[in-house]
C-alpha cells in the first residue's frame, strides 16, 4: 500500500540527535526526511557528535545545531515554535530522564521544553538499561505529558560493549518511521470534534 507521504510535504521537521550508538547509522532516515518534509533541521547534542560529524550530518539538513558549531542562529524558542513536527530519534536514557522532569541543560532539551507541540521520541539504549525501572518511569511521565513515545525493537544485535551479538534493542526501520510521522501528522490535523471519544493517538509501536 502507498505510504501517503503528501500529508508532509509542507511540514517543517526537527530532529533532535543525542548520543545513542544508533546515531552513526541515522543517515539514511535523516535522507528520507529531506525527501519528504519541506525543511528539516537538526540538533545535536555533544554526545551525539562523538559518533557522527555535524558536516556529514548537514548533507541531509537544512541547518544543524551543534556545540562545536559555536552560537545558534535561532534561540530554542524560536526553534520550537519553527517546527511542525519535533522528533528526538534515537532518544538515550540520559535525555528520556532530562526531559520527563522537564530539564533544560543543554540546547537540545531547551528546545524540547518550549516546544509547543507534543515530542515524538525514539528511545535507544542498552537493553539493561532500557529494563530498568527508572527509565520506564520516566517512559510514562512522558507519555502522560502528552508526548509520544515510539518503542524500539526487541532483537539479536551486536552489542558494542561486550564484542558480541545478544539480545538488544534497535530503532524502527526508516519505513516504519515514516508512517509513525504520516499518522501523527494526519492525527493533528483532525479536528479534535471529529475524533471517537475513546481514540487515542499515541502510538506505541512494538
Amino acid at each position: 500500500m502507498q505510504i501517503p507521504t503528501q500529508a508532509l510535504a509542507d511540514k517543517k521537521l526537527l530532529v533532535g540527535m543525542t548520543g545513542s550508538i544508533a546515531v552513526a547509522g541515522l543517515p539514511p532516515y535523516l535522507a528520507m526526511f529531506r525527501s519528504y518534509f519541506d525543511q528539516v533541521r537538526v540538533i545535536m547534542t555533544a554526545s551525539a557528535e562523538q559518533m557522527i560529524p555535524p558536516f556529514t550530518v548537514s548533507l541531509f539538513a537544512d541547518e544543524v545545531y551543534a556545540p562545536s558549531m559555536g552560537r545558534e542562529s535561532m534561540s530554542h524558542v524560536e526553534l520550537a515554535r519553527w517546527s511542525d513536527v519535533f522528533i528526538i530519534l534515537p532518544a538515550t536514557a540520559n535525555v528520556i530522564g532530562l526531559v520527563a522532569n522537564g530539564l533544560a541543560t543543554n540546547f537540545l532539551t531547551s528546545t524540547a521544553l518550549a516546544s509547543p507541540h507534543p515530542l515524538i521520541v525514539y528511545p535507544n539504549m542498552n537493553l539493561l538499561m532500557w529494563d530498568k525501572k527508572a527509565v520506564q518511569r520516566n517512559i510514562q511521565t512522558i507519555e502522560e505529558d502528552g508526548h509520544t513515545i515510539i518503542q524500539p525493537i526487541r532483537t539479536n544485535a551486536y552489542e558494542i560493549a561486550s564484542r558480541s551479538v545478544r539480545p538488544n534493542l534497535l530503532l524502527p526501520p526508516t519505513d516504519h518511521v515514516l508512517r509513525d510521522l504520516i499518522n501523527v501528522v494526519q492525527t493533528r490535523e483532525i479536528p479534535v470534534e471529529s475524533l471517537p471519544s475513546s481514540e487515542n493517538p499515541s502510538i506505541h509501536s512494538a
